[in-house]
């Protein structure tokens, strides 16, 4: 038997879900919580093997949520099921510790064998979800025939590959700063990376 936990405000979907996992034989539910600080609460009192999150929530988000709950309970597996299909979310999410990602639209059918595949150690997501994280992992500067890249996001990626620091990167632009650091937070969302390493190494060997 797999218990599963549930964090949703909506409250007829979170009715249609609690009841999806009360009618399984092969599923438990062990909670439901409407906003993510009676989570952090509760979850660690009943230990579910599966969460399903949504991201928008009253209060912290469920993004902020997984993260939160992970460092005490790192056995639980977070699936999120949301509205939301933005590359942003996607991705901040899994780095999180989200291990699987649902839109709200998926059938029942979907929703219960995703739980079990979490379970036994897969990573269930929507097909135009999963599309998006592969599209990631592509290698190609170029995608749907433009490149990704602003002029100036490939200017401060050449410098990055040249040693240069951020501070170093901003002078040499003539730019401040702040500006320089909110485009690397834009070259690593479109490079699906987490570091200048990882930047640089994608962007000298496309």
């Amino acid at each position: 038997m797999i218990a599963v936990g549930l964090i949703e405000d909506t409250e007829n979907y979170s009715d249609a879900v609690a009841s999806l996992l009360r009618l399984s034989d092969e599923l438990q539910l062990a909670g439901v919580w409407k906003d993510a600080e009676s989570a952090i609460k509760g979850v660690p009192e009943t230990l579910p093997d599966v969460i399903l999150t949504d991201i928008q929530l009253p209060g912290m988000n469920g993004i902020e949520c997984i993260r939160k709950l992970k460092i005490d309970c790192p056995s639980i597996q977070f699936m999120i099921l949301t509205v939301f299909e933005e590359d942003e979310k996607i991705f901040e999410a899994l780095n999180a510790g989200a291990t699987g990602y649902l839109l709200k639209s998926a059938p029942p059918e979907m929703i219960f064998n995703s739980i079990k595949e979490i379970h036994n150690g897969g990573s269930p997501m929507s097909p135009g979800i999963a599309r998006k994280i592969i599209s990631h992992f592509q290698p190609a500067i170029i995608k749907n025939g433009q490149e990704i890249f602003t002029a100036r996001e490939k200017q401060v990626l050449d410098l990055m590959a040249e040693g240069k620091l951020v501070k170093e990167i901003a002078g040499s632009l003539n730019v401040t700063v702040h500006a320089i650091k909110k485009h690397i937070k834009n070259i690593y969302l479109k490079m699906h990376v987490q570091n200048k390493v990882e930047a640089v190494m994608k962007w000298k060997f496309k």
